[in-house]
């Protein structure tokens, strides 16, 4: 019989089975009192039976020194639940229920049709913004909350595999993707100021059309003020970090022109100086400048993408997850030839050095471990591979692996065998190695200076 792994296993199949056990178990312990009632007794007939002696009891003295929790105050440390955001139960439809129903009569076969046939007439247009408009109104729908996920899915679809069919040349159908893209932009800021669950398909939606154009509401979307600020037009954390990853996905594989990646990066880089965002947003942030291959500013020649991750790691008050993780983007972003090799490899080593001395504090913090390995793979590609054996891990630019290594490896050498042990210490549980750390040390206060 083939081995399942319990983590494999449904959760239900687990609890059946615990308390199949526990059941046993309570029968045998019933059992057993049974049992031992029904036995013969062993006393005597006459005789008192033996107890034990008390237990000590505990002073009263003593028990008066327990502070006794106060019923009316809060228990220490207690933060309460913050207030929903209004947006949660926002309800501000585009269309009435009635209204979307005589749509949906009118143009949705209409629109089908229209997309298969890949129609850029005048009618043609006519039908598919009607269309349009009709799939996003009716993801404002109270009434349609729960659904929102299967709509999404069948607007993608019909907007992806949809589109033309095998008479239809490729030009034609190329043309009929860009009209409806263009489409989606242009309907799509109603839905990025109704109700959290509608912005947050709306940012999807963009995010998976793999056209480069809709990076402009993403920005919009992460510029915004948070929604604490503006409660209309602002916008919240999950929501910024959706965009974010949509951007990161518009930078993979939607090819955006110099300009627009310039821009991108701008804002990326802006939204990376707020010291006070949460982190889980900063990672996304750097996750997006981590495919960014702008290198200099073409104003002022600044290489502002590389300097600002060089702050990131630098800033102690930002979380170790957050500079280790700018330590891996580093690692494949141009460096600009007014950027000094040796200054982006020993503000790595340096960072490298202070997690490891906190590591040795408090070794069985589990952050520990996705930090050093953010930090192993700012030096070397993580060894995944494509079906033609070529690196997936690449640097921004898809010149070839990523990591320090493969581009200034006389450089990188030395800090990458210096660090190394300790990033298998840590990687297997184990407190870095003292001896490792003082050499690692050394060679980091020979080159930078210290404060």
């Amino acid at each position: 019989m083939k081995y399942v792994d319990r983590a494999e296993f449904p959760i239900s199949v687990h609890k059946a089975g615990n308390a199949f056990r526990v059941a046993i178990v309570c029968s045998l312990i019933s059992w057993a009192g049974y049992a031992q009632a029904q036995a013969p007794s062993k006393t005597k007939p006459g005789t008192k039976p033996v107890t034990k002696p008390a237990g000590k009891t505990v002073p009263k003295a003593a028990l008066e020194k327990f502070e006794q929790p106060d019923p009316d105050k809060l228990p220490p440390g207690f933060q309460p639940a913050p207030e929903p955001l209004a947006i949660m139960d926002l309800d501000q439809p585009l269309a009435t229920t009635d209204e979307l129903a005589k749509l949906k009569k009118e143009v949705v076969s209409k629109f089908t049709k229209t997309l298969r046939d890949c129609d850029l007439s005048s009618t043609g247009k006519q039908v598919i913004e009607t269309g349009v408009r009709y799939r996003l109104a009716e993801m404002t729908l109270k009434e349609k909350r729960k659904e929102l996920p299967d709509l999404h899915k069948a607007l993608i679809r019909d907007i992806t595999t949809g589109i033309g069919n095998p008479g239809i040349k490729p030009a034609d159908v190329a043309s009929m993707v860009q009209f409806v893209n263009q489409e989606l932009v242009k309907q799509m800021p109603q839905l990025l100021v109704n109700n959290f669950y509608v912005r947050l398909h709306a940012v999807l939606i963009l995010s998976e059309l793999d056209y480069a154009p809709s990076h402009a509401l993403l920005l919009q979307v992460i510029q915004s003020k948070e929604i604490q600020e503006d409660p209309v037009l602002g916008q919240p954390s999950a929501i910024k970090i959706a965009a974010t990853q949509g951007l990161t996905r518009i930078l993979k594989y939607a090819s955006p022109p110099v300009a627009q990646r310039t821009i991108i990066a701008h804002a990326l880089v802006d939204e990376l100086q707020k010291p006070n965002t949460h982190w889980w947003y900063q990672l996304r942030l750097i996750e997006a400048l981590r495919h960014m291959t702008v290198a200099v500013d073409a104003g002022n020649n600044k290489p502002f993408v590389i300097d600002q991750l060089l702050a990131v790691i630098n800033d102690r008050e930002r979380p170790w997850t957050v500079r280790s993780k700018a330590c891996f983007a580093i690692g494949r972003v141009p460096i600009p030839a007014a950027v000094k090799p040796e200054d982006v490899v020993n503000t790595v080593a340096d960072f490298a050095l202070q997690l490891s001395t906190a590591a040795q504090a408090k070794p069985n913090d589990q952050v520990w471990k996705s930090c050093v390995w953010d930090v192993y793979l700012a030096f070397k590609a993580d060894g995944s591979k494509d079906k033609d054996g070529k690196d997936k891990d690449q640097d921004a630019e898809r010149k070839g692996a990523g990591g320090l290594l493969a581009r200034i490896k006389p450089v990188a050498q030395p800090a990458y065998d210096r660090i190394v042990p300790i990033v298998r210490d840590v990687i297997h549980g184990k407190s870095p190695d003292a001896g490792d750390v003082k050499n690692l040390g050394d060679f980091v206060r020979e080159r930078v200076p210290q404060k």
